[in-house]
Parts: structure tokens; sequence; C-alpha cells
């Protein structure tokens, strides 16, 4: 169930990610993008884009599936060893 519930989550995400980005572009084929209501529209779907890029992010680094961004674990003992070392 697990496994559902990040793609469902991922798929919500990119949905709602593309219907920000529809929101963008249509705002500059109307030419609204000189008028406040035009202005407002951009800010919100800005706003929507990186709330929810950074959920789909997030979602996909718990799933596993950006293994290659993941730092590798440094052991604690090695930087104290060369401290001491020095002194």
């Amino acid at each position: 169930m697990k496994f559902r519930d990040g793609i469902l989550e991922s798929i919500i995400c990119s949905v709602l990610i593309m219907l920000s980005v529809v929101g963008v572009v249509s705002v500059f084929v109307t030419g609204l993008q000189r008028d406040i209501d035009g202005l407002l529209l951009i800010l919100v779907c800005v706003l929507m884009i990186s709330l929810f890029s950074t959920m789909l992010f997030v979602a996909a680094k718990q799933e596993g599936w950006l293994t290659r961004l993941s730092r590798p674990q440094r052991q604690r003992g090695a930087g104290n060893e060369r401290l001491l070392s020095i002194i």
C-alpha cells in the first residue's frame, strides 16, 4: 500500500504542477501580464509550482527513486583522529 500511496502522491503533484504551468502560459497568451489580475495569477501559479515541486522531490526521495542524489554516510571517528594528529 505504501508504494501505491507514493505513486498517487506523485501523480497528484505532477497534475497540479502542469495545471499551474498552464495557468502561467495562459496569462501570457491572453495578455494579462500587465494587469494586476495577471500578476497575481502569475504569483499564485509560481507559488503552487514551487510548493508541489518540493513535495514531489521529497516524495521521490523518500520512495528511493532518487538514490543518486543521496549523500554517502561519513564515519564520525575518522575526522576526530585526523584533527588530533594535527594538534
